[in-house]
């Protein structure tokens, strides 16, 4: 129920926003994470653990033990034998699973496509 009544203020702050503007994007990003946790709650059976959502990435549990790679948070190298970690889909940034909640920069390809225009004569 503190779930709903937090998505519907949400949603009155996303149109008492002024349009366009960052608060309002934050906003509407608050108000998807919020939905999929309301969904999480729906359908636990369907949920995919493998899958992590942050600032527009979409990121995937990766599942390579042996290739060495450099995690784009904390620039330091992700020992997969040892080490949890993920990738985006959408712009490839590789993290350790303690960097996750650290991520602060938003994918590359929701911006892009966010801001798409698209000119239909040639």
């Amino acid at each position: 129920q503190q779930l709903r009544q937090a998505i519907e203020e949400c949603k009155r702050a996303i149109l008492a926003l002024p349009e366009h503007s960052e608060r309002q994007k934050d906003a509407v990003v608050r108000l998807i994470h919020l939905r999929l946790k309301l969904q999480e709650l729906k359908d636990p059976g369907e949920d995919e653990p493998n899958i992590r959502v942050v600032l527009e990435h979409r990121f995937y549990k990766e599942k390579s033990k042996s290739v060495k790679q450099m995690c784009d948070k904390c620039s330091t190298i992700i020992w997969g034998l040892i080490q949890t970690w993920y990738t985006c889909t959408g712009c490839y940034y590789r993290c350790h699973s303690k960097c996750l909640p650290l991520v602060s920069k938003p994918c590359v390809r929701a911006k892009v496509s966010h801001q798409a225009e698209y000119q239909l004569s040639i």
